[in-house]
């Protein structure tokens, strides 16, 4: 049997420690560069007031049918006057709409107690 010279058995070792060591450091800044779900949702949940998009996504629905509620809401209220109940949380800023977290909330469970139905951008 021959046998390997001892430098070339040691050189073997530190690139293979290097190699080892070098996939290490790649996957943890991968994993650190990608937020995560909770993470996302802990700031969402942090924020007074959300746009649009995030309250679409903490409700669970499309963007147009945030403001398909929002319209039929308002022309309820222009119509009637008035608005039995509580009337989706929103703010205006220039041409941008927020809506408050808090305020949402509290609405869900005043739609849901209501039983409110949102059909073809009208409130029924």
């Amino acid at each position: 049997m021959k046998s390997i010279p001892i430098s070339i058995l040691i050189a073997s070792t530190i690139l293979g420690i290097s190699f080892i060591i070098g996939c290490l450091l790649l996957s943890n800044q991968e994993s650190a560069n990608e937020p995560t779900q909770v993470a996302q949702e802990e700031v969402t949940s942090d924020k007074a007031l959300m746009t649009i998009h995030e309250t679409a996504e903490y409700l669970s629905m499309t963007e147009e049918q945030v403001m398909s509620i929002i319209r039929a809401e308002q022309q309820s209220f222009t119509i009637a006057g008035s608005f039995d109940g509580k009337m989706f949380p929103f703010i205006k800023v220039q041409d941008e709409l927020f809506v408050s977290r808090i305020e949402l909330e509290l609405w869900v469970q005043n739609a849901s107690t209501y039983h409110r139905r949102y059909i073809n951008g009208q409130m029924q």
